[in-house]
């Protein structure tokens, strides 16, 4: 494809993964009005690291190879569905921990 599409495309993900590594390692997010529904940064940035290699390996293994080498088709969906899992991890950071569900009182 268009070699301008493959440099976008690797800013968007190195962007994306500077964004989940602060998420990480600080607890910082993004200010803004969807910050404030995240319960639980750290795991937030894990999804969107989870997310990011999923995209990047979607991306530079399927429509963005330039070889298109049928060999690599099972890991471009692969990518995909780590970039899915990235944004399940994602949407479970706006929800509580659930810690104390199963205790039982003695």
């Amino acid at each position: 494809m268009n070699e301008v599409l493959g440099i976008v495309g690797a800013v968007v993900i190195t962007a994306g993964l500077a964004i989940g590594t602060a998420a990480v390692t600080k607890g910082w997010l993004l200010p803004g009005r969807g910050s404030a529904k995240i319960l639980r940064p750290r795991v937030w940035g894990y999804g969107t690291l989870l997310n990011q290699a999923g995209t990047g390996a979607f991306l530079f293994l399927g429509p963005l190879d330039e070889s298109r080498h049928p060999g690599f088709f099972p890991f471009a969906v692969a990518g995909m569905a780590v970039a899915a899992l990235g944004l399940y991890v994602q949407r479970r950071a706006q929800f509580p921990a659930d810690a104390g569900a199963t205790r039982t009182s003695s």
